[in-house]
């Protein structure tokens, strides 16, 4: 991920450098989804099924996010705008969401149906 650039004095929007900024969203887009499908393979294969599989994709979210701040990103401040972005961004989106229930099912039907 792409430091922004840091100047002195100013409001939050001079600080931020969009190129990077987009770019370091982009990173944590994919980390997400990649980490969306990786769960989805796991819980199916385990063969989790009900409501309760989705606490499981929740968790893995959070350890991603985990992960992120272990690899090197623990001044949030210099990558993104606030740990929320972080933390949430992109964790409960369609796209995330929806390779989870993908993978999900295909290796739950792969390994307990057929």
């Amino acid at each position: 991920m792409a430091p922004k650039r840091q100047i002195k004095g100013g409001s939050i929007q001079e600080l931020v450098n969009p190129s990077a900024y987009k770019s370091n969203l982009q990173a944590l887009d994919f980390l997400r989804n990649f980490t969306a499908v990786i769960a989805g393979i796991v819980v199916g294969i385990c063969g989790v099924v009900g409501w309760h599989g989705f606490i499981y994709h929740f968790l893995s979210q959070l350890a991603c996010a985990g992960a992120m701040i272990l690899k090197g990103c623990t001044k949030p401040a210099q990558y993104f705008v606030s740990w929320n972005t972080l933390l949430f961004h992109s964790a409960l989106s369609s796209t995330t969401l929806l390779s989870y229930i993908l993978f999900w099912m295909i290796f739950y039907n792969l390994c307990h149906v057929f």
